[in-house]
């Protein structure tokens, strides 16, 4: 099966969620790799990392140069210089500041993911300050790239993903933890499909 990309976005109260939501998923390999864009400071980045590398078959990292899309990573963008995708398959660092006032800049991260072409995408917004992600929805949608969010309840901060959902585009929400289930039942009939297919 293929590898399923699944950009995230959060700010206030992002870390925590997901967190959870990583931590909810099943312990088994996934063929998903993870992107996060995640408003913090950079001194905050190795704890950050630390803190969403305790699952077992997914392992964080920091996008410090050149990285491959490939199951079981999750990938965090940089604070400083804002991350690019190849169509071929790679994400790398560019020697330019995100586009203000987000750094990182979520609108900006899932503009340059739709030039990967050959990846099936999924974008999910978690808790955070702000609309950042929500400029992105229409052309999202117009590439056929579902988007998820927290529901706003279960959020330290709702303003992120309720400005997502007011762009109507939204079509599942959910606490981390149902997140976490969601992405496994997609990812299972995903591959009910492709054993048909």
């Amino acid at each position: 099966m293929s590898t399923l990309l699944v950009l995230l976005g959060g700010s206030t109260g992002g870390p925590a969620a997901v967190k959870e939501f990583i931590d909810a998923l099943p312990e088994r390999p996934l063929p998903v790799c993870f992107v996060l864009a995640n408003h913090i400071s950079h001194e905050f980045l190795p704890n950050l990392q630390n803190m969403l590398d305790d699952h077992p078959h997914v392992s964080a990292e920091i996008i410090d140069g050149n990285k491959t899309i490939m199951p079981g990573k999750l990938y965090i963008a940089p604070i400083e210089h804002r991350i690019c995708f190849n169509p071929e398959g790679r994400i790398y660092v560019v020697d330019e500041p995100w586009r203000a006032p987000y750094a990182p800049n979520i609108n900006q991260m899932f503009e340059s993911a739709l030039d990967m072409e050959k990846f099936e995408k999924l974008a999910i917004i978690f808790s955070g300050m702000d609309d950042d992600g929500s400029a992105s929805a229409e052309l999202l949608d117009s590439k056929e790239v579902e988007i998820w969010c927290q529901t706003l309840e279960s959020c330290v901060q709702a303003s992120m993903p309720l400005s997502m959902m007011r762009t109507g585009k939204v079509i599942y929400k959910d606490n981390p933890k149902g997140l976490a289930t969601q992405l496994a039942d997609y990812l299972d009939s995903r591959n009910s499909v492709d054993q048909y297919a």
